[in-house]
């Protein structure tokens, strides 16, 4: 199955960051305004990497709206 590249946000660039620090630790702040892509682009992003291994990454979003968007999201990519 080839799988499509994930777009370019403005946390891209942080992700090899977010990666190396959440596999020596088990946790991580990240900061970014709305749209950098922190709901959608991350989660994806930290799919694969060997930390998770069979673990599972949880989202909490406030509203339920909100929740759906970000999974309709994260489907479409």
């Amino acid at each position: 199955m080839t799988t499509k590249p994930l777009p370019e946000l403005p946390v891209s660039a942080v992700l090899p960051a977010l990666r190396e620090a959440l596999g020596h630790g088990n946790s991580a702040v990240l900061v970014a305004p709305p749209g950098a892509g922190k709901t959608t682009l991350v989660p994806l992003a930290l799919l694969d990497t060997p930390w998770l291994g069979t673990g599972k990454i949880i989202l909490l979003e406030p509203r339920r709206l909100a929740a759906r968007a970000a999974a309709r999201r994260m489907a479409e990519l």
